[in-house]
């Protein structure tokens, strides 16, 4: 699949539309449209479907690499982009979609993208321990962590947990909710010792159960998975205060950046919609990367966007920080 016109081309790698990720290769796609129609003269993009195995994803870089590619995005699984790593080297410079765990070396030409929800949680910890230092006042500062039964939630408490002690805090293990209410053991040990600040790495719904468990004198934290973004239909007032970090696209309509771009397609939810301002966000930087550029900031629809090859060959993203407001979460102005 090819699209635009220009001396260009950049490689866009997705995955198969008949598989388990049809829908987040469409939305990625519609994402990396909307940004070539406004940011693209000059470029033209060939979108190649692939698994996330390190052999099919070597075929395709050679296929790209013979088409004289300058750039490929992709691919956007965490499983495709560990196999970029198998591949020992690119011959292309290449912007891999998600991150891989852990800090493995990196090869040349190689920079990494994506949401991934331990670098929110991390994020979160820096800004809940800042803030809960006034109230600690000589002691260190408790937080309390509360996951539920899924790889994703788990990751992201888990680095919430590591970010928070690295810094200095107080933590116990980490507290999973198995619902649909929480337990009278749960209650004692969300609330004995008060924690200044509990982070809740779940979703909407499950945060709402859980929510009243927590007291008033309590900071209540989560990341993007707890979001149901600001223009939902759904109202729950019972978050009202939480706090939480997510991407301007879903939380700050009346950004510039996200003001610059159509609206996605009717019908795509929230997760979609994430996909789509990743595709945006990734044209960008990739714009950015085909221009030579070794350090860059971008205010992304995705996040405030830093990159410096020298500091690592990561593009760094800063979410917004939001709180539920009359049952949506609503962006809060930093002072």
């Amino acid at each position: 699949m090819r699209f635009g016109e220009g001396p260009i081309l950049v490689g866009l790698l997705l995955p198969r539309q008949d598989g388990p990720f049809a829908r987040a290769a469409a939305s990625l796609l519609a994402g990396v449209r909307a940004a070539h129609g406004r940011d693209g003269a000059g470029v033209v993009v060939e979108a190649i479907e692939v698994d996330d195995q390190a052999d099919e994803i070597a075929l395709a870089m050679a296929e790209l690499q013979d088409l004289k590619a300058a750039l490929v995005l992709g691919p956007v699984t965490r499983n495709g982009a560990a196999a970029l790593l198998e591949l020992g080297g690119v011959a292309m410079p290449t912007l891999a979609l998600n991150l891989p765990e852990g800090n493995p070396p990196v090869p040349a030409r190689l920079t990494f993208f994506g949401l991934a929800i331990e670098t929110e949680a991390r994020q979160v910890a820096s800004i809940a321990f800042a803030q809960a230092l006034d109230r600690a006042g000589s002691r260190r500062p408790r937080a309390v962590g509360v996951t539920v039964a899924s790889p994703l939630a788990r990751r992201g408490a888990q680095a919430f947990r590591d970010a928070w002690l690295g810094l200095g805090g107080e933590m116990r293990e980490l507290v999973e909710f198995v619902g649909p209410r929480p337990s009278r053991d749960l209650r004692a040990r969300l609330g004995q010792p008060v924690p200044d600040v509990a982070f809740l790495s779940m979703g909407a719904e499950q945060a709402r159960v859980l929510r009243g468990a927590l007291g008033a004198d309590t900071a209540v934290w989560g990341t993007s998975l707890a979001s149901i973004g600001n223009g939902a239909t759904l109202r729950l007032p019972e978050l009202d205060g939480m706090r939480l970090l997510e991407m301007p696209w879903l939380v700050e309509p009346d950004n510039p950046a996200v003001m610059a771009y159509p609206k996605v397609p009717v019908g795509y939810n929230i997760e979609m919609q994430r996909l789509y301002a990743l595709g945006i966000d990734a044209f960008r930087a990739g714009r950015q990367l085909l221009a030579g550029d070794t350090a860059f900031e971008l205010d992304g629809v995705t996040g405030r966007l830093r990159y410096d090859r020298l500091a690592g060959q990561r593009i760094e993203r800063t979410a917004v920080t939001a709180e539920y407001r009359a049952g949506v979460p609503t962006v809060l102005t930093p002072p």
